[in-house]
């Protein structure tokens, strides 16, 4: 995009900064954020009150995996989950994180609980803990979604009955969102 997408501003506030509030926001018992210190006003935004931990991951070149195996590093040895969010999709709300929450924990027959918006796969998502081995194996730049395929009888889709909360990934999705402030 030519410059750092989560710095990219929306409703007065950065990209990253309304995927914190949604996190802290949440019934979720702690928020770590994985970031590149490379970015300008990275970690400032990502230092706000209710963030467990701020780790910076000074290997994000190596692609998405590793800022996934990063916050499964720093979290405490009692978790029972994780839930991995987005930087990038400013859209996802406390409700679709409290909505795994509640299934996870009124159901924990499944290893995995994946957000489904009106049939569309995404994010965030919630791995159990007996998944976190399996997701410390992925190299490159890939998320759980390999993960997610192989372990596909062990997920539950959770509906969240709404449009997809996109990524902004381009210019055109960022020009999107920007539109969805006026209508």
């Amino acid at each position: 995009m030519g410059t750092p997408k989560m710095m990219l501003r929306h409703k007065g506030k950065t990209l990253i900064h309304h995927v914190i509030d949604a996190a802290v926001n949440s019934k979720a018992d702690g928020v770590i954020i994985v970031i590149n210190p490379e970015v300008d006003g990275l970690l400032a935004e990502a230092s706000v009150p209710g963030v467990s931990k701020v780790f910076l991951n000074d290997q994000s070149d190596s692609g998405l995996s590793m800022s996934m195996k990063s916050g499964l590093y720093v979290l405490p040895s009692e978790a029972e989950a994780a839930i991995f969010l987005l930087g990038d999709q400013p859209l996802v709300t406390t409700r679709e994180i409290d909505l795994l929450l509640e299934e996870f924990q009124g159901n924990q027959a499944y290893s995995i609980y994946q957000s489904s918006y009106r049939g569309k796969k995404g994010h965030p998502v919630l791995f159990q803990r007996s998944m976190f081995d399996r997701l410390l194996d992925v190299k490159g730049d890939k998320g759980g979604r390999e993960v997610i395929r192989q372990f596909s009888g062990e997920t539950q889709t959770v509906e969240m009955g709404r449009s997809h909360p996109f990524d902004i990934d381009t210019k055109d999705d960022y020009r999107r969102l920007l539109r969805k402030e006026v209508s």
